[in-house]
C-alpha cells in the first residue's frame, strides 16, 4: 500500500510534506491528501500543482484524484480518533503518523516501521538530504524557471543579497511556548554589518512589518506578497548571492536551494525563542549560523 501524506500550510510546509512523501516510499510512489480540496480547507492555497503535474511518483486514479476517497475518509476518521489519547495506539499501530517540529507538541512518539498516513510538517532536513537528488530533478527546474521570470520582473541584472523577514502571521498569534518567536531588527542589522553589496532585497509578507528596518538602510528594495507569489519569493531566495533567512520553512527551502546553486546562506542559530525546536534539524552542511536575536514581543 502506497503511503499518503497530507499537504497543508504555506509553500515551505508543502514542499517539506511533498518530499517527505518521497522519502518514506521505497518505490517513491505515493498518494497525497490536499486538505485544501476538502472540508478541512485552510486559508492557504495548494501551491504544489506544478510538482504534481510533473512528478512521475504521485499516484492517481483514472479520474485523476490524488488518493482514493475511501482511504482519505478513513484517514480523516483516524485524525479524529487520534485526538483521544487512549485510542492513539490503535491508529498508530496501523500506520498513522503525526509529526510537529516543536517537540513539546503532541505527536507520534515512536517512528513507525511503515507509514500509511502522515500528517504534519516534516521539517527535519536529514530526510530531505536523503532524497536531495529527487529535489534537484523535480523542484530545481521549476524554481529556476520562476527565477528567470523574477530576474526580468525586478531588473536583477547584477547579483544581489536577500533578507527574508517573517513577522506578520507570527506576531498575530499569542506568544506562548507553542509558538516560535519573532526575530528582531538587530538580527538582520548584525548580518548586514559584514555585507557591502550594492543591491539588497528584503522579502516579507507585508511591507508594514519592515518599516523600522528599512528606514535605517540604504539601497534596499522591499518585495512583499502584493508584488510576488510564493514561488517567485522562493526563486528570489534561490538566485541570491548571499541569503539571510528567518525561522521559516520557506526560508529553509530558499537557503537550501540557494546553497545548491552556489550561494552563501545563513539561518538562525536557534529556530525558536522557546527552545522547543531542535536547531540541528535545520542546519545543513553549507549553512552558516546567524545569532538569533528576538523581538521583545517574543518574551511576553
Amino acid at each position: 500500500m502506497n503511503p499518503t501524506v497530507a499537504i497543508q500550510g504555506g509553500l515551505g510546509n508543502q514542499l517539506s510534506q511533498w518530499f517527505f512523501a518521497h522519502s518514506i516510499s521505497e518505490s517513491h510512489e505515493f498518494h497525497i491528501d490536499p486538505l485544501y480540496d476538502s472540508s478541512l480547507s485552510m486559508t492557504r492555497n495548494l501551491e504544489v500543482q506544478e510538482l504534481i503535474k510533473r512528478c512521475p511518483h504521485v499516484a492517481k486514479n483514472s479520474q485523476g484524484a490524488y488518493s482514493p476517497m475511501k482511504m482519505i475518509s478513513l484517514f480523516h476518521l483516524f485524525d479524529r480518533i487520534w485526538e483521544f489519547k487512549k485510542f492513539r495506539f490503535v491508529v498508530e499501530s496501523i500506520g498513522y503518523f503525526r509529526e510537529d517540529p516543536r517537540f513539546d507538541q503532541e505527536q507520534t512518539k515512536v517512528y513507525p516501521k511503515k507509514i500509511r498516513y502522515g500528517k504534519g510538517y516534516f521539517q527535519k532536513q536529514g530526510k530531505i538530504e536523503s532524497i536531495f537528488q529527487i529535489v534537484e530533478s523535480e523542484l530545481v527546474p521549476i524554481v529556476h524557471q520562476a527565477f528567470e521570470v523574477v530576474r526580468t520582473k525586478f531588473d536583477l541584472i547584477e547579483s544581489y543579497d536577500v533578507l527574508h523577514v517573517r513577522r506578520g502571521d507570527y506576531e498575530a498569534a499569542d506568544f506562548t511556548p507553542i509558538n516560535i518567536g519573532t526575530l528582531s531588527d538587530d538580527y538582520f542589522f548584525n548580518w548586514l554589518k559584514d555585507r557591502k553589496h550594492s543591491r539588497r532585497i528584503i522579502l516579507t509578507e507585508n511591507r508594514e512589518d519592515v518599516l523600522n528596518l528599512v528606514k535605517h538602510l540604504h539601497d534596499v528594495t522591499v518585495i512583499d506578497k502584493a508584488l510576488t507569489n510564493p514561488w517567485e519569493t522562493l526563486a528570489l531566495m534561490y538566485g541570491a548571492e548571499n541569503f539571510l533567512g528567518s525561522n521559516s520553512s520557506l526560508s529553509w527551502w530558499g537557503a537550501r536551494l540557494c546553497s545548491s546553486r552556489g550561494g552563501n546562506v545563513w539561518l538562525p542559530s536557534q529556530w525558536s525563542f522557546w527552545n522547543n525546536i531542535a536547531p540541528e534539524d535545520y542546519h545543513f552542511s553549507k549553512c552558516n549560523k546567524a545569532d538569533s536575536l528576538w523581538r521583545e514581543s517574543a518574551k511576553i
